[in-house]
């Protein structure tokens, strides 16, 4: 059994004061730095704890304005963003990220355009030139959503954007797993990127792909080791 991870209970307890009507239906939460007191942990865990309640239809995450509440008892959701304990409903979801990705690098490798490849560069320089958890997560999902941009189709980047903000919580923890599991990730991590990014310069819509489902693949891996993940 797996331990529950800080930004879950956190969820959970904001969770029960919103049902509990203690922050009613369009009152602002109490700002980030206010919430990590109240529950004595850091920002990023109240980061991750408001992103899967925005997931959830629970929050209204305002750039700039604050974290609203949307709702007091729970919605029935299509789909329902994971837990990573939730290794059934986690697999369907990262199969449906490999979907999305390994095809937007195919096209993107087809129709990129000189601005595209320098916005994935840019993706890069950051990834590169931050130690940073959040600013690494963030230039992260910078470059696969530039990645889908690339595609040109703007559906297909909408719902991968979409994908992220509601996976938000697990794909930093998944992140965190397979950091931890593999020695000199970091680099790894950045050497995979680079080679997307090469066959997309290269327009080799093949290698891309390829280059991307190996990417992908070793977030699944990881679980397969940590939570004797099985198909």
């Amino acid at each position: 059994m797996m331990i529950r991870k800080a930004y879950e209970v956190v969820a959970d307890a904001i969770r029960e004061r919103i049902r509990q009507e203690e922050w009613p239906v369009g009152s602002r939460l109490p700002s980030v730095e206010k919430l990590a007191v109240i529950y004595g942990v850091g920002r990023s865990t109240i980061r991750e704890a408001l992103m899967s309640l925005k997931a959830h239809g629970w929050v209204d995450m305002r750039h700039g304005g604050g974290t609203f509440v949307l709702q007091t008892s729970e919605s029935q959701a299509l789909w329902q963003p994971p837990q990573i304990s939730d290794v059934r409903q986690l697999k369907a979801w990262l199969e449906l990220r490999f979907i999305l990705e390994t095809e937007s690098a195919g096209l993107a490798a087809s129709r990129r355009s000189e601005a595209q490849l320098g916005e994935l560069d840019d993706a890069l320089q950051a990834m590169a030139s931050t130690a940073d958890e959040e600013a690494l997560e963030q230039a992260d999902i910078r470059f696969h959503t530039a990645l889908a941009g690339a595609s040109g189709n703007p559906l297909l980047q909408g719902a991968l954007e979409s994908l992220f903000s509601s996976m938000g919580p697990v794909m930093i923890e998944s992140r965190r797993l397979w950091l931890f599991a593999e020695q000199s990730a970091t680099d790894r991590l950045s050497e995979e990127h680079r080679h997307i990014v090469e066959a997309v310069r290269s327009r080799d819509a093949s290698a891309a792909k390829q280059r991307m489902a190996q990417h992908l693949r070793k977030v699944e891996q990881v679980l397969e080791r940590l939570n004797d993940f099985r198909g």
